[in-house]
């Protein structure tokens, strides 16, 4: 704590009787019966000398202390010039405890002194040499993660199963458009043919390990007509390269067609063509309802759906024909249009046809 002034002191010391005293008079004798070291008559001198100086005096409204050398120096009074002990010096007190509590770490202003900066030095840089690993950690403990110590919340819950299912998902290898504008104007790609994974691969343009996917950014102008045979692209790249008389070709490859189609020369006979999966037909359907050409045989299963859903089909063209409500004047389109209507109403009716 700082003190401003002797009457702050003793206003913190709850010294009523004191601030009674220098309240009422413009100067205050300090101390009233001083005490010193010698003996006899010489005492007595010096403490009569000492009771008639003015230690405090009042300046501007405040109590302001005079220098000990102008009260307890040499004089006319006091030749010998005897030094009587000030009651706030620490160094001739009988008692350790200090009168009031004037002390370095009351006066000081808290923040002026920094903190000794640690590893500095050579050795141990004034952190000791015992616990080492406790004292030359690099860093604090992360306090997002650290639990003092106990295994954190990450590492206690499994990362099975959607960690583990995040890492199985597979991703194609992006292509971006720029980059395929850069190749071709530097002369490793030839326009003039159709561009498959090979060639992007053969020239470096890409690193194919599970199929390539076009992908464009602010929809960066292609200024090249192409045809382009990949594994996947987004409506950007689609819309830019059948801009200008492109077109954009989905060829579905599983991992061993792939890579007959990437390294032919490791195979002494090429691989049966795969079928995809339900999940690869809907994406591959989905492709086609981009803008691609989508090529891959189709599976099995796909088939005789297909051939139900067109005997279906034949049957509800056959009723319509038959019936009273036929419109002459339909067109093929309307009449299509109506017929997959129809279909539709009786697949929620009846289920699938061929169930």
């Amino acid at each position: 704590m700082f003190f401003r002034s002797l009457e702050h002191i003793l206003k913190y010391r709850k010294c009523n009787f004191y601030l009674h005293c220098f309240g009422s008079c413009q100067s205050v004798a300090w101390p009233p019966r001083a005490r010193s070291f010698t003996t006899g008559a010489t005492s007595s001198v010096a403490s009569c000398s000492a009771s008639s100086r003015e230690i405090v005096v009042l300046e501007d409204g405040r109590l302001r202390g005079v220098h000990y050398n102008k009260v307890y120096g040499s004089d006319e009074n006091s030749p010998d010039g005897l030094f009587t002990p000030h009651p706030f010096n620490r160094r001739f007190a009988y008692s350790k405890r200090p009168l009031f509590p004037i002390e370095p770490r009351n006066l000081r202003i808290y923040g002026l002194r920094r903190h000794k900066k640690r590893g500095r030095g050579k050795k141990s840089s004034a952190r000791g040499y015992r616990f080492k690993r406790q004292k030359h950690r690099g860093s604090k403990a992360n306090s997002r993660t650290f639990e003092g110590g106990q295994t954190p919340l990450f590492k206690r819950l499994p990362k099975w199963p959607e960690a583990w299912l995040s890492r199985q998902r597979k991703t194609l290898d992006p292509l971006n458009l720029s980059k395929l504008r850069y190749f071709i104007e530097r002369g490793r790609l030839d326009t003039r043919f159709p561009i498959t994974q090979r060639h992007l691969y053969d020239s470096k343009c890409v690193k194919v390990k599970r199929g390539v996917q076009l992908f464009n950014v602010n929809d960066y102008p292609f200024p090249y007509k192409i045809h382009i045979e990949v594994a996947g692209s987004d409506q950007s790249s689609i819309d830019a390269i059948k801009r200008v008389g492109g077109s954009v070709t989905i060829v579905y490859y599983d991992r061993v067609n792939l890579r007959a189609h990437l390294k032919p020369y490791k195979f002494e006979v090429l691989p049966r063509t795969a079928r995809p999966s339900i999940d690869m037909v809907h994406y591959l359907e989905k492709m086609r309802a981009r803008g691609c050409n989508v090529v891959y045989i189709k599976p099995m299963w796909l088939l005789k759906e297909e051939q139900a859903i067109a005997a279906e089909m034949a049957e509800l063209e056959a009723e319509t024909l038959t019936s009273s409500e036929l419109d002459p004047d339909e067109s093929a389109t309307e009449r299509e249009q109506r017929l997959v209507k129809l279909y539709r109403e009786r697949l929620l009716r009846f289920g699938r046809p061929y169930e």
